[in-house]
């Protein structure tokens, strides 16, 4: 059984009747899109009182800091900065869109795969969190009007595939594992150290709030 992702709105900027209509397309989404795929779904709830997991609308991250993802009570919860968003791209669902397929792929991140990547020339192994829309964090799609994430599918994290051999995200902007599209990331872990891997022109717009908890982990 699909866990329940209640949505939590306390953003003044958003009005409760706009994403209820677009968890619409988010449920969409997540149900003919990525499920197929990752074989992990959700059911998305406004406001629910029972839930698995909670995603809280705010309007803005404020000067003193964040809210990040932390776990309460063995529930996963994070934020999103539906104001702060709107400012800077003109819309907060892809946000939402790339939080809820993360939260679905790593509720607790604390998954990875070994993976191959290059630091100052040299070619390196290390540990990938398993985040599924960072690597094409600056791809979108919509459905129904609604800008949702692109993400990237499971044969992305595994190093074995060759080049060319099959799409490795919902978008097929990428064609190899732990590569990383235009605007993208990834994060991997090599003996001690924490590297943020970035594509072109990548702009790490959204608070780092599942690395300081991939960080706290591993520390």
């Amino acid at each position: 059984m699909n866990p329940i992702i209640s949505i939590v709105n306390r953003s003044k900027t958003v009005i409760d009747a706009d994403l209820k209509r677009k968890l619409l397309a988010l449920q969409k989404q997540i149900t003919r899109d990525f499920e197929p795929v990752w074989g992990w779904g959700a059911n998305l709830r406004f406001n629910a009182k029972k839930f698995d997991m909670q995603v809280i609308v705010k309007d803005t991250a404020g000067k003193g800091g964040f809210l990040g993802f932390h776990i309460k009570n063995g529930k996963p919860i994070t934020y999103i900065f539906a104001k702060d968003d709107i400012a800077d791209s003109g819309e907060y669902t892809s946000t939402l869109s790339h939080e809820l397929l993360e939260m679905i792929a790593d509720p607790n991140v604390n998954l990875y795969a070994i993976g191959k990547f290059r630091l100052d020339g040299k070619r390196k192994s290390g540990f990938f969190g398993l985040e599924v829309c960072d690597p094409v964090e600056s791809n979108f799609y919509k459905i129904g009007g609604v800008t949702v994430s692109d993400w990237v599918r499971p044969e992305w994290f595994e190093q074995d595939h060759k080049k060319g051999e099959m799409k490795m995200d919902h978008l097929g902007v990428l064609d190899a594992p732990f590569t990383i599209a235009e605007g993208g990331f990834a994060d991997v872990l090599a003996g001690s150290r924490w590297h943020t891997l970035r594509g072109r022109k990548a702009r790490l717009k959204r608070k780092r709030h599942r690395l300081e908890a991939r960080k706290n982990a591993a520390a």
